[in-house]
């Protein structure tokens, strides 16, 4: 068993996912795995990670989600593959910044769950976001607190940490959906009668280097119904 397995959703990102992992390798990170979680890329992102494995790479894998489409659930299938005793997820696309990775995973010598958050001390943006970003940002994460009663300033980043005994005790209850099982997890932990120590992490957050943005009016229609069926799934 390695001690930090890093899951990677993809879906489309040939261009970035190289440059990712060689990021990772010089991280500073010690005993890990690297799993690239692909949603069937059209655009071969599978094909080049694989082909990089074999150039003597083991500690690289690919799994390719034929399940349920989305992200979310990429994420859960890379995880439950994974055979690290702390679990992390970021992003393909370059945004999440690999000098923060140390940082995050070290929180969980002594935490259950690490938020990377680009709202508390050491966050921030490494370029100025467009006012219509920061608002979709921050109405997201003030309509979790709202809906849901999480608490963390930035629900939304997905770049996260957990420890593994953490995933799988809420695991067999998640019905994960979209692009946010960062906020699903949190919500299980949290409202869960088991204790869940959860602290933020400072992330500095990035900009796309190639490819196109995921954002879309689709996928803020999927954050709001995950957010009113994880709420209904509490009443019920």
């Amino acid at each position: 068993m390695v001690k930090y397995s890093i899951v990677v959703p993809t879906l489309n990102e040939r261009e970035n996912i190289l440059l990712l992992i060689d990021r990772i390798e010089k991280s500073g990170l010690a005993d890990y795995e690297i799993i690239v979680a692909d949603e069937n890329s059209p655009d071969g992102t599978a094909d080049v990670v694989n082909a990089y494995a074999a150039d003597g790479h083991s500690n690289v894998r690919v799994i390719l989600n034929d399940g349920t489409p989305g992200l979310s659930p990429s994420i859960v299938k890379g995880f439950r593959a994974a055979e690290g005793k702390f679990l992390c997820c970021m992003d393909g696309d370059l945004q999440h910044d690999t000098a923060d990775l140390v940082g995050l995973l070290n929180e969980l010598e002594n935490h259950d769950f690490a938020v990377g958050s680009r709202y508390v001390a050491g966050g921030g943006f490494k370029e100025k976001w467009n006012p219509f970003r920061v608002l979709v940002s921050r109405t997201a994460a003030t309509m979790a607190h709202l809906i849901l009663g999480v608490k963390v300033k930035d629900p939304m980043s997905g770049f996260f940490a957990l420890r593994r005994e953490a995933f799988e005790r809420v695991a067999p209850q998640m019905s994960p959906k979209g692009f946010k099982v960062m906020l699903e997890l949190l919500y299980l932990l949290t409202s869960s009668p088991i204790p869940c120590r959860v602290v933020e992490h400072g992330i500095t957050f990035g900009l796309r280097e190639h490819g196109k943005s995921k954002l879309s009016a689709r996928v803020m229609l999927d954050y709001l119904r995950m957010l009113f069926e994880l709420r209904r799934s509490r009443n019920a």
